[in-house]
């Protein structure tokens, strides 16, 4: 924890530095009053740089790259093959002066001595959400982009289709969470959860391609609890293809399980009224607690976390967790505890439900006991990378230390190997 706070320290005496100062920028990549951007741009290559000189030089004037806040693609100069023909354009995300406040894009080509724009389109808004390249259609690449305002409360979607020295667009939505891939298992799919115009109504869209365009599929409710999406996960199992919805709700966060049944997405139903399954609310703490592929078979699963269970050194740092699905004919359960300190969770034995406690040495030391007789059965450690194991078990490295098991003999061997091996560390 010392070692973390330093670096913090650091970090924040080196934004105080920035701040400060003029510096200078190589290749004028970013106005050095740009602080923020200056600490999240890595060091561009000299094809990026070309490519911004050479926007600099059409635009008559300097622009300011866009950096997206996350997705796959984190550069705001983007280099692929956009048209199949076997040469990388650039696509460049920037704002300029005499361009207004919202986000351009811009598709360079490359020349002999450099580069040339050959087409460039106003964006949707004037932050970029997140960027990635995908395969929608043959024989190209498109560009997903997303963009949103300043505090990313207002998504927009939008698909561009690079060819014959044109952008074109193949879709553009609003969303809260979108995710492209074979989500049915035939072919590529677009997948977008946002909420409408009416209050507390959000809605699952499907679409496909249609040519050189997204097409609308189909478009279901999601369930009425889900006040603002926050992401899309496909899952399977066996043949079975199904996609959660994770959302936001009044008192915390929820999933929403869809399976995929005659050419439609249908919401799982949860009684015989045929209410969408929604999981038991999570705390907000919890909203790291996101759906997850655990053993790497394609089947993704939901956590459903309870009351938190107290220690005398924390009220609310262990969290009894559930992961569940909700496609195979009897659903798969994993349950274990969730510490929210360090961000790993460890699974348990079924068998143990209802019937350990949990104490607290310290904030690194804890421990599960038999709740009816109090024998220990497992000791968790949490130490610095370089100790010592001791008597202990390493099960997982965490962010700066690692975890350490020491399993009592009141601890069955295959308990043992099912903790060891359950650890799951969700930074």
């Amino acid at each position: 924890m010392r070692r973390r706070c330093f670096r913090l320290l650091a970090a924040l005496a080196c934004c105080a530095l920035l701040c400060a100062c003029e510096g200078f920028v190589p290749g004028g990549l970013l106005p050095s009053g740009n602080v923020e951007d200056l600490l999240r741009a890595p060091r561009q290559s000299e094809q990026q740089n070309a490519v911004q000189t050479a926007l600099n030089l059409y635009l008559g004037e300097s622009l300011q790259l866009k950096y997206p806040r996350g997705g796959s693609e984190p550069d705001p100069v983007i280099l692929a093959d956009l048209d199949g023909d076997g040469a990388k354009e650039a696509a460049v995300l920037y704002t300029a002066p005499s361009k207004g406040q919202n986000v351009h894009l811009a598709v360079l080509e490359p020349e002999r001595d450099g580069w040339s724009v050959a087409y460039e389109v106003m964006g949707l808004s004037s932050e970029v959400a997140e960027v990635e390249l995908v395969q929608l259609f043959e024989g190209s690449v498109q560009l997903c982009v997303g963009y949103a305002n300043a505090n990313l409360t207002d998504k927009y979607l939008e698909i561009y289709d690079y060819r014959d020295v044109t952008i074109y667009s193949a879709c553009r939505q609003p969303y809260d969470a979108y995710r492209i891939g074979a989500l049915t298992g035939e072919g590529l799919q677009l997948a977008i959860a946002c909420t409408t115009t009416e209050p507390g109504a959000s809605i699952l869209q499907l679409f496909a391609a249609d040519g050189r365009t997204m097409a609308l599929r189909q478009t279901a409710a999601l369930d009425a609890r889900i006040e603002h999406s926050t992401g899309i996960y496909p899952t399977q199992c066996g043949a079975v293809h199904g996609l959660i919805v994770d959302g936001a709700t009044a008192l915390g966060t929820a999933s929403q399980f869809f399976r995929w049944e005659g050419e439609l997405f249908r919401p799982c139903v949860e009684d015989s009224e045929e209410r969408a399954t929604v999981l038991s609310q999570r705390p907000r703490a919890l909203a790291v607690l996101t759906p997850r592929d655990l053993a790497g078979t394609g089947e993704t699963l939901a956590a459903e976390a309870g009351a938190s269970i107290p220690t005398i050194r924390a009220a609310r740092r262990f969290y009894p967790v559930d992961w569940v699905d909700s496609l195979s004919e009897k659903p798969l359960r994993r349950y274990g505890i969730y510490d929210t300190q360090y961000h790993y969770f460890l699974r348990l034995p079924e068998v143990w439900r209802g019937r350990i406690s949990l104490s607290a040495q310290s904030d690194t030391d804890w421990q599960i006991r038999d709740a009816e007789d109090g024998r220990l059965l497992c000791r968790v450690r949490i130490a610095d990378r370089s100790a010592a194991d001791g008597m202990y078990l390493e099960a997982a490295q965490l962010v700066e230390e690692k975890l350490l098991l020491y399993f009592s003999e009141a601890c069955p061997s295959a308990y043992i190997r099912l903790i060891q091996n359950g650890v799951l560390v969700l930074e």
